[in-house]
């Protein structure tokens, strides 16, 4: 099990026609956005204009997450739905895709065989949150949004401070204990092995 804090400045930071888009993480590491050579991104997006357009990127699945504010996705011939913070929309990259409203967003994608689903869990103030790790994963990602926190690994504890990134890779069947001095939101993502999929 390997273990990485992620700070911001090492995070990269791009405009689009709505707003900016923070990449958190890209795997494989050698991978760009820009080439869609990638099997996944994780990235927090501001949506600062009352209406804006998703650029169309085929062979992507998409899950989205509101940190805060709220936004109407439109997904032409398909779904739509208004999201409040912590809300969850998936959608294929192809779709046409279109949003009222303004947000700060949490944004996973991935490719081929990669299958990942996003989540939020919180910590309260002073208590212990016991939260189990999943072996079948390929990687277990924490955001920090609101707060900072310790995780308390059977081997080490690692301190994560808002706006960081805490990367598991391959981890074990074990119980990781989460606590905080003061409320925290976590944005979580698993990424699944693609033997399970194949």
């Amino acid at each position: 099990m390997n273990i990485d804090i992620y700070k911001t400045e090492d995070f990269k930071i791009t405009k689009w026609a709505g707003g900016s888009t923070t990449e958190l993480y890209i795997y494989p590491p050698t991978a760009n956005f820009a080439s869609r050579n990638f099997d996944f991104r994780i990235s927090s997006a501001t949506v600062e204009v009352p209406q804006s357009n998703f650029t169309k990127l085929p062979e992507i699945s998409r899950q989205l997450m509101v940190l805060s504010g709220s936004i109407k996705v439109s997904h032409k011939n398909h779904h739509t739905v208004q999201l409040h913070k912590n809300d969850i929309d998936s959608f294929e990259g192809n779709w046409e895709t279109s949003a009222v409203g303004t947000c700060v967003d949490f944004n996973l994608m991935t490719k081929g065989n990669t299958k990942g689903k996003i989540s939020s869990i919180a910590v309260s103030a002073n208590k212990i949150l016991n939260f189990k790790l999943d072996a079948t994963c390929e990687f277990i990602i924490f955001y920090a949004y609101e707060g900072k926190l310790q995780v308390d690994f059977s081997s080490e504890k690692r301190n994560v401070n808002q706006g960081e990134l805490l990367m598991i890779q391959h981890p074990i069947n074990e119980v990781a204990k989460l606590q905080s001095s003061e409320d925290c939101m976590l944005a979580v993502v698993h990424i699944y092995k693609k033997s399970i999929y194949l």
